[in-house]
């Protein structure tokens, strides 16, 4: 999840994300139920699957970007609109977070890049780093529309 705390509109995964505001952004195949209109890159469609009851288990950490680091996770997420095996959400997700982040704060998917993998791993830097470090369950409010793909297009899936 991305916040917008800047004092004014931001550019997001090209959204424009108002003050306070934030988004979410990962990559899905078509086998979870709600993405099955696109392999890819999906903006909000994590906070509509805690909004839909899914369940999603999640751990966290957070760093403050910087404009050029916002720069940087765009760009990152602009060339990342793809998912498959061995490209998949944990590979998103850290190749999004190390693109800013310390030596010392990157985090490993694994050999296999699995979620469990990955969770293992931030809960490591959380704790080394004394980041905020958010455990089991916790879920992102559900944000305005969901999109797909890059640029994003809104989806069908609005509710």
């Amino acid at each position: 999840m991305i916040t917008n705390l800047s004092g004014s509109t931001a550019d997001i995964a090209g959204i424009n994300v108002a003050d306070g505001k934030s988004i979410t952004a990962s990559t899905l195949d078509e086998s979870v139920d709600v993405s099955r209109e696109y392999k890819g890159l999906w903006l909000n469609l994590d906070s509509k699957l805690n909004s839909n009851g899914i369940n999603l288990q999640n751990v966290s950490i957070q760093l403050p970007l910087r404009q050029i680091d916002l720069d940087t996770v765009n760009s990152n997420i602009k060339n990342n609109d793809k998912w498959g095996y061995l490209n998949n959400c944990s590979t998103f997700a850290s190749k999004i977070w190390n693109s800013n982040a310390s030596d010392s704060s990157k985090v490993d998917a694994g050999a296999m890049n699995t979620p469990a993998s990955l969770a293992k791993s931030i809960t490591k830097v959380g704790e080394a780093e004394s980041y905020t470090l958010l455990k089991y369950n916790t879920s992102s409010p559900h944000y305005d529309s969901v999109y797909y793909g890059y640029p994003p297009i809104k989806s069908n899936n609005n509710n």
